[in-house]
Protein backbone atom coordinates (compact mmCIF):
# COMPACT_ATOMS: atom_id res chain seq x y z
CA UNK A 1 0.00 0.00 0.00
CA UNK A 2 0.81 3.34 -0.74
CA UNK A 3 1.64 5.90 2.14
CA UNK A 4 1.29 9.77 1.78
CA UNK A 5 2.28 12.81 4.25
CA UNK A 6 0.72 16.06 4.64
CA UNK A 7 3.78 18.62 3.90
CA UNK A 8 1.90 21.67 4.10
CA UNK A 9 0.36 23.92 7.01
CA UNK A 10 -2.79 21.46 6.08
CA UNK A 11 -5.03 19.91 2.97
CA UNK A 12 -8.54 19.47 2.35
CA UNK A 13 -9.84 16.19 1.60
CA UNK A 14 -12.84 16.63 -0.67
CA UNK A 15 -16.05 14.19 -1.31
CA UNK A 16 -15.72 13.82 -4.93
CA UNK A 17 -12.51 14.17 -7.36
CA UNK A 18 -13.22 18.08 -7.55
CA UNK A 19 -11.65 20.87 -6.59
CA UNK A 20 -15.29 22.06 -6.69
CA UNK A 21 -16.83 19.39 -4.10
CA UNK A 22 -17.26 19.51 -0.44
CA UNK A 23 -14.74 19.44 2.03
CA UNK A 24 -14.96 16.35 4.27
CA UNK A 25 -12.11 16.83 6.34
CA UNK A 26 -8.33 17.72 6.30
CA UNK A 27 -4.67 16.28 7.40
CA UNK A 28 -2.34 18.48 9.15
CA UNK A 29 1.08 18.92 8.98
CA UNK A 30 2.74 15.62 9.37
CA UNK A 31 -0.13 13.31 9.08
CA UNK A 32 -0.47 10.64 7.00
CA UNK A 33 -2.76 8.62 4.53
CA UNK A 34 -3.17 5.55 2.23
CA UNK A 35 -4.17 5.11 -1.22
CA UNK A 36 -6.89 3.76 -1.88
CA UNK A 37 -7.57 4.56 -5.23
CA UNK A 38 -6.56 6.77 -7.97
CA UNK A 39 -8.41 8.77 -10.96
CA UNK A 40 -6.24 10.52 -12.98
CA UNK A 41 -4.59 13.14 -10.94
CA UNK A 42 -6.56 12.72 -8.07
CA UNK A 43 -6.00 10.16 -5.00
CA UNK A 44 -8.89 9.15 -2.93
CA UNK A 45 -6.94 8.37 0.53
CA UNK A 46 -8.02 7.04 4.06
CA UNK A 47 -6.41 9.08 7.16
CA UNK A 48 -4.08 6.76 9.11
CA UNK A 49 -5.31 8.40 12.57
CA UNK A 50 -9.46 7.87 12.32
CA UNK A 51 -9.79 6.09 8.84
CA UNK A 52 -11.52 8.82 7.16
CA UNK A 53 -11.58 8.77 3.31
CA UNK A 54 -11.55 11.66 0.89
CA UNK A 55 -10.31 13.20 -2.98
CA UNK A 56 -7.04 15.14 -2.46
CA UNK A 57 -4.95 16.36 -5.73
CA UNK A 58 -1.99 14.20 -6.01
CA UNK A 59 0.11 17.05 -5.55
CA UNK A 60 -1.17 18.34 -2.33
CA UNK A 61 0.61 15.19 -0.61
CA UNK A 62 3.79 14.02 -0.49
CA UNK A 63 4.80 10.29 -1.11
CA UNK A 64 5.74 8.94 2.59
CA UNK A 65 9.15 7.51 2.99
CA UNK A 66 11.55 6.43 6.16
CA UNK A 67 12.32 10.15 6.93
CA UNK A 68 8.95 10.83 8.31
CA UNK A 69 8.62 7.38 10.44
CA UNK A 70 9.08 9.27 13.63
CA UNK A 71 7.24 12.12 13.08
CA UNK A 72 4.75 12.07 16.16
CA UNK A 73 5.50 15.05 18.27
CA UNK A 74 1.85 16.77 18.90
CA UNK A 75 2.31 20.81 18.61
CA UNK A 76 0.62 23.03 21.55
CA UNK A 77 1.25 26.22 20.68
CA UNK A 78 1.01 27.73 16.86
CA UNK A 79 4.28 27.83 15.79
CA UNK A 80 6.25 27.47 12.37
CA UNK A 81 9.26 25.48 10.35
CA UNK A 82 11.16 27.85 8.54
CA UNK A 83 12.63 27.53 4.91
CA UNK A 84 14.31 31.17 5.25
CA UNK A 85 12.77 34.37 6.56
CA UNK A 86 10.68 34.89 3.04
CA UNK A 87 9.54 30.72 2.77
CA UNK A 88 7.83 29.30 5.91
CA UNK A 89 5.18 26.37 6.98
CA UNK A 90 2.86 27.74 9.64
CA UNK A 91 1.24 25.17 11.88
CA UNK A 92 -1.86 24.51 13.88
CA UNK A 93 -2.17 22.39 17.08
CA UNK A 94 -2.10 18.63 15.94
CA UNK A 95 -0.09 19.19 13.87
CA UNK A 96 3.11 16.47 13.68
CA UNK A 97 6.86 16.97 13.74
CA UNK A 98 10.01 15.29 12.85
CA UNK A 99 11.82 14.66 16.01
CA UNK A 100 14.82 15.74 15.11
CA UNK A 101 15.99 19.21 14.70
CA UNK A 102 15.77 19.76 11.13
CA UNK A 103 14.23 17.55 7.43
CA UNK A 104 14.39 17.26 4.03
CA UNK A 105 11.04 18.38 2.20
CA UNK A 106 10.46 17.94 -1.76
CA UNK A 107 14.91 18.46 -1.51
CA UNK A 108 14.42 22.01 0.73
CA UNK A 109 15.92 21.84 3.92
CA UNK A 110 13.25 23.20 6.82
CA UNK A 111 14.32 23.74 10.37
CA UNK A 112 12.60 24.73 13.28
CA UNK A 113 11.91 28.51 14.14
CA UNK A 114 13.10 29.87 17.52
CA UNK A 115 9.09 29.78 18.01
CA UNK A 116 9.42 25.68 17.90
CA UNK A 117 5.84 24.79 19.49
CA UNK A 118 5.92 22.62 22.19
CA UNK A 119 4.88 19.01 23.20
CA UNK A 120 1.49 18.87 24.74
CA UNK A 121 2.40 17.65 27.80
CA UNK A 122 0.48 18.21 31.37
CA UNK A 123 -2.42 20.69 29.40
CA UNK A 124 -5.98 19.49 29.48
CA UNK A 125 -8.46 19.78 26.88
CA UNK A 126 -9.67 23.43 27.65
CA UNK A 127 -6.61 24.95 27.68
CA UNK A 128 -5.74 23.01 24.53
CA UNK A 129 -9.59 24.31 22.88
CA UNK A 130 -8.77 27.59 23.59
CA UNK A 131 -6.12 27.52 21.47
CA UNK A 132 -8.18 27.64 18.71
CA UNK A 133 -10.68 30.50 19.81
CA UNK A 134 -12.30 32.84 17.53
CA UNK A 135 -11.36 30.58 14.73
CA UNK A 136 -13.73 30.57 11.96
CA UNK A 137 -15.94 27.26 10.84
CA UNK A 138 -15.40 25.66 8.21
CA UNK A 139 -16.78 22.26 7.61
CA UNK A 140 -14.35 19.35 7.39
CA UNK A 141 -11.64 21.71 8.85
CA UNK A 142 -9.29 20.79 11.78
CA UNK A 143 -7.07 23.56 12.16
CA UNK A 144 -7.13 27.03 13.45
CA UNK A 145 -7.29 28.70 9.98
CA UNK A 146 -11.18 26.59 9.37
CA UNK A 147 -12.67 23.94 11.82
CA UNK A 148 -15.86 22.73 12.36
CA UNK A 149 -17.12 21.27 15.72
CA UNK A 150 -16.00 17.90 15.65
CA UNK A 151 -12.78 18.64 14.26
CA UNK A 152 -12.21 20.83 17.36
CA UNK A 153 -12.66 18.03 19.41
CA UNK A 154 -11.60 15.49 17.51
CA UNK A 155 -7.83 17.47 17.36
CA UNK A 156 -8.45 18.42 20.80
CA UNK A 157 -8.34 15.47 22.79
CA UNK A 158 -6.14 13.69 20.31
CA UNK A 159 -3.70 16.08 22.12
CA UNK A 160 -4.76 14.79 25.49
CA UNK A 161 -3.85 10.98 23.99
CA UNK A 162 -7.58 10.52 23.64
CA UNK A 163 -8.41 9.14 20.55
CA UNK A 164 -11.98 9.89 18.86
CA UNK A 165 -13.27 9.43 15.68
CA UNK A 166 -14.02 12.25 13.39
CA UNK A 167 -17.40 13.07 13.34
CA UNK A 168 -20.25 13.89 16.11
CA UNK A 169 -22.96 11.00 15.17
CA UNK A 170 -19.30 9.10 16.03
CA UNK A 171 -18.13 10.32 18.81
CA UNK A 172 -20.96 10.44 21.04
CA UNK A 173 -20.83 6.28 20.95
CA UNK A 174 -17.87 6.60 23.12
CA UNK A 175 -17.13 6.85 27.25
CA UNK A 176 -19.79 7.13 30.00
CA UNK A 177 -22.71 9.08 30.44
CA UNK A 178 -22.46 11.80 33.00
CA UNK A 179 -25.73 14.10 34.37
CA UNK A 180 -24.97 17.78 33.53
CA UNK A 181 -24.87 18.32 37.42
CA UNK A 182 -21.88 16.37 37.84
CA UNK A 183 -20.15 17.27 34.00
CA UNK A 184 -16.53 18.30 34.79
CA UNK A 185 -14.46 20.53 32.63
CA UNK A 186 -13.02 18.39 29.20
CA UNK A 187 -15.99 16.15 29.00
CA UNK A 188 -17.97 16.46 25.84
CA UNK A 189 -21.47 17.74 24.99
CA UNK A 190 -23.52 16.58 22.57
CA UNK A 191 -26.44 18.04 20.95
CA UNK A 192 -29.34 16.45 18.89
CA UNK A 193 -31.80 17.88 15.82
CA UNK A 194 -34.33 15.94 14.59
CA UNK A 195 -33.25 13.03 16.37
CA UNK A 196 -29.91 12.51 15.02
CA UNK A 197 -26.63 14.06 16.64
CA UNK A 198 -25.06 17.28 14.97
CA UNK A 199 -23.01 19.02 17.38
CA UNK A 200 -20.27 19.03 19.82
CA UNK A 201 -18.69 20.92 22.13
CA UNK A 202 -15.78 20.69 25.29
CA UNK A 203 -17.52 21.45 29.08
CA UNK A 204 -15.67 24.72 30.30
CA UNK A 205 -15.87 25.31 34.05
CA UNK A 206 -18.57 27.36 35.11
CA UNK A 207 -21.40 25.86 33.48
CA UNK A 208 -19.35 27.24 29.92
CA UNK A 209 -19.09 25.07 26.68
CA UNK A 210 -16.28 25.84 24.07
CA UNK A 211 -17.55 24.70 20.50
CA UNK A 212 -17.44 25.45 16.87
CA UNK A 213 -20.37 27.70 15.53
CA UNK A 214 -19.88 29.96 13.25
CA UNK A 215 -16.55 30.53 15.04
CA UNK A 216 -15.26 29.08 17.75
CA UNK A 217 -16.52 30.76 20.93
CA UNK A 218 -17.84 30.50 24.36
CA UNK A 219 -21.43 29.93 25.66
CA UNK A 220 -23.31 29.07 28.67
CA UNK A 221 -24.45 25.36 29.05
CA UNK A 222 -27.70 24.63 30.30
CA UNK A 223 -29.31 21.37 31.22
CA UNK A 224 -31.87 22.33 27.90
CA UNK A 225 -28.15 23.22 26.09
CA UNK A 226 -26.55 25.93 24.36
CA UNK A 227 -27.62 29.79 25.50
CA UNK A 228 -25.68 31.97 22.92
CA UNK A 229 -24.32 34.69 24.73
CA UNK A 230 -24.21 37.07 22.53
CA UNK A 231 -27.93 36.77 21.14
CA UNK A 232 -29.47 35.72 24.38
CA UNK A 233 -31.21 32.72 23.09
CA UNK A 234 -30.81 28.56 23.00
CA UNK A 235 -29.26 27.45 20.08
CA UNK A 236 -28.47 23.82 20.58
CA UNK A 237 -30.77 21.02 22.23
CA UNK A 238 -28.64 19.22 24.21
CA UNK A 239 -28.86 14.94 24.08
CA UNK A 240 -26.19 13.75 26.15
CA UNK A 241 -23.14 14.38 28.23
CA UNK A 242 -19.88 12.04 27.87
CA UNK A 243 -16.58 11.39 29.66
CA UNK A 244 -14.20 10.12 27.16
Amino acid sequence: MMNFICTQSWTPLREAASSASEMVTALLFGETCTLVERKNDWLYVACNHDNYCGWVPDNYVTEKHEIHDDWNIPVLVHGAMLLNPEARIDLSPGSLLPSTLSCILESHKFMYSDARAFVAENHDAVSLAKLFLHSPYLWGGRSVWGVDCSGLTQVTMGLTGKKLPRDASQQVALGAEVQMPDALPGDLAFFEKNGSIHHVGIVLPNQQIIHASGRVRIDNLTEKGILNQSAGKLTHQLACIKRV
